[in-house]
């Protein structure tokens, strides 16, 4: 038998303390892992890494592997994986470094570029990755360090962004999609896109280039006209190709755009005058909505496109809403009004895929990598779905230039007839997975007759929590869970049962809608709530609700700090070699 990865990787790691449980986090050690398996089975692109001009990205990288190499040595030990088994799950990982060399020493040629589509009725010829903008800048801007101008910023933060920005346009990653609330973003992306355009390392009109901008309940048209402006001052740009009204969650929002009380007052009028002054070419909107609140905006044909959650595992916030589960039908929605349709965050709210739990990459493995998996999942939609809907373009909010390479090298498998072939193989695995662990009649059922926060008589986010219970018992994303349940248990602590369920949204602020709901509270029987779900599921819906708010809460971890999770629930890796600039400010 062959076992020619399995072996490298042994040598790699023999001096790796198995019981060492903070080794994967020792940076240098997993560079000389991965340049001792690199030596033995990939070569070249260790001479790309050398040769590269950006050292600290190709120190990242090594970081990277070594992490991936023990990850697969440790759980496959665990699990008593064959070697056959490891062995391929190590090729797979060989066949990416192969690809990255590829990429990475290549200067010129179309065979390594992200692929394009026709982005719906914009007729954008869309990279269908997107670089986000929300990961990189010095500061998110909202208390402690603030940062006005580029001048505030630290050298070594703008320069990691000029060389993502570089290594983006390098791999035929056009499209950047910017945001007024990413802090100084803008600000600093501006000055970024200014060094490659004196440089010749990029033109303005080959790239697409979009930004948000939030509304509120006292913004005028001559308000959202000055944001857009300030947005363009600091972008250093005469117009953006892509402009979205941010953040669509509620029933509130869409007033303020179509509805206002004074009919001058309408904000979609401001649109029409940004679009014939230039300076905006298309308009759109994001969303963290319930799914029927994200139709309704969908229905206005008032938009191109829209930046929505839509994943493998789940719709984020708007998992357990609608006929489905979650945003299918609003995918569907899209294909048939011809707009284009945008994924955001794929890699962290689909499922924390760049530190996906010991099950999840089981599951996905030995074909891709989770966010391999993610990603061609979503690019292959309109191929396996029964009403064609495609999927567009999915965004990386790229911390470093590093941080593309994966999903760079996926979108590069579309051409290999064999990528749907393996995909097609993955996802049944995961069903099964599903099917077996929960049931099948459960996992068609879960959500049926299942409220959101809004429906709910205590504002509690049923559909999501139940969620929550599906995905950490199936896939173990229990540290997924937990991200996402902090919220919902703050805002629980904040709800006053004397005060109506409008009241209590309104002081939570605007902050409610982005993760709209409260947790659970434990002493409660909510069967008031699930009155129009099946009969045989009420019971192990209460269920799921306290298994969620035992696996993720913070009081359920203070009461009980000395539970001990199943080792599929860990993290296998995180591919974050570093802290990110805004999470250090």
């Amino acid at each position: 038998m062959m076992t020619k990865f399995y072996n490298a990787a042994k040598e790699a790691a023999a001096g790796v303390a198995d019981d060492d449980k903070d080794a994967l986090s020792k940076n240098d050690e997993m560079k000389q892992v991965a340049t001792t398996f690199l030596s033995l089975v990939c070569p070249e692109l260790i001479e790309v890494l050398n040769q590269h001009p950006d050292g600290i990205s190709s120190s990242d990288r090594l970081v990277k592997v070594g992490r991936n190499i023990v990850a697969t040595l440790r759980y496959g030990s665990f699990q008593d994986e064959s070697v056959a088994s490891q062995d391929q799950s190590l090729e797979t990982l060989a066949s990416e470094c192969a690809a990255l060399a590829n990429l990475l020493g290549n200067n010129d040629s179309s065979k390594f570029k992200v692929p394009k589509v026709r982005f719906g009725k914009t007729e954008l010829q869309m990279p269908i990755l997107t670089m986000g903008c929300m990961r990189f800048q010095q500061t998110w801007n909202r208390g402690g360090r603030t940062v006005d101008n580029i001048d505030q910023v630290d050298a070594d933060c703008q320069d990691n962004l000029v060389h993502i920005l570089r290594h983006a346009v390098h791999c035929g990653v056009t499209h950047i999609e910017n945001a007024k609330a990413y802090g100084c973003s803008e600000i600093q992306m501006g000055a970024a896109l200014k060094t490659l355009f004196e440089s010749g390392q990029a033109k303005r009109e080959d790239l697409i280039i979009q930004t948000k901008g939030g509304i509120s309940s006292t913004m005028t048209p001559q308000g959202l006209k000055a944001q857009v402006n300030e947005s363009l001052t600091k972008l250093q740009l005469d117009y953006v190709d892509l402009f979205s009204l941010h953040g669509m969650n509620d029933e509130d929002h869409y007033k303020w755009v179509f509805e206002n009380e004074k009919k001058d007052n309408n904000l979609i009028d401001a649109i029409d005058e940004l679009k014939a002054e230039g300076k905006i070419r298309h308009l759109g909107f994001s969303t963290h909505a319930p799914a029927p609140v994200i139709s309704k905006f969908l229905n206005t044909d008032a938009f191109a496109y829209v930046n929505m959650h839509y994943h493998f595992g789940g719709s984020y916030t708007a998992s357990g809403d609608g006929m489905y589960g979650g945003n299918l039908e609003n995918v569907r929605l899209c294909h048939e009004k011809d707009m284009g349709l945008f994924i955001i965050s794929p890699f962290d709210k689909g499922g924390r895929l760049y530190a996906p739990s010991n099950k999840l990459r089981s599951l996905t493995l030995p074909e891709f990598e989770p966010i391999t998996y993610g990603s061609i999942w979503l690019w292959q939609h309109g191929q396996f779905d029964a009403q064609q809907a495609p999927i567009h373009t999915i965004v990386c909010g790229a911390a470093r230039p590093s941080d593309l390479d994966q999903p760079v090298l996926a979108s590069l498998l579309l051409s290999n007839p064999e990528t749907a072939q393996k995909r097609a193989i993955v996802s049944d695995r995961l069903q099964a997975a599903m099917n077996e662990t929960l049931g099948e009649e459960w996992v068609r059922t879960w959500h049926v007759g299942l409220p959101n926060c809004y429906d709910s008589k205590y504002g509690t986010q049923h559909g999501n929590l139940v969620w929550l219970n599906n995905v950490i018992k199936a896939f173990g994303l229990v540290d997924f869970g937990k991200d996402r349940y902090g919220p919902w248990e703050s805002f629980l602590s904040k709800w006053d049962r004397t005060k109506t369920k409008e009241e209590n949204i309104k002081a939570m602020g605007p902050g409610f809608s982005w993760m709209s709901g409260c947790g659970v509270d434990p002493t409660m029987d909510y069967s008031f709530d699930l009155v129009h779900c099946p009969e045989e599921n009420r019971e192990r819906l209460k269920e799921a609700l306290l298994f969620t708010y035992q696996m993720c809460s913070k009081a359920a971890s203070t009461a009980n700090p000395n539970t001990i999770r199943p080792t599929e629930y860990e993290t296998a890796y995180d591919m974050r070699p570093w802290t990110a600039f805004p999470e250090r400010s």
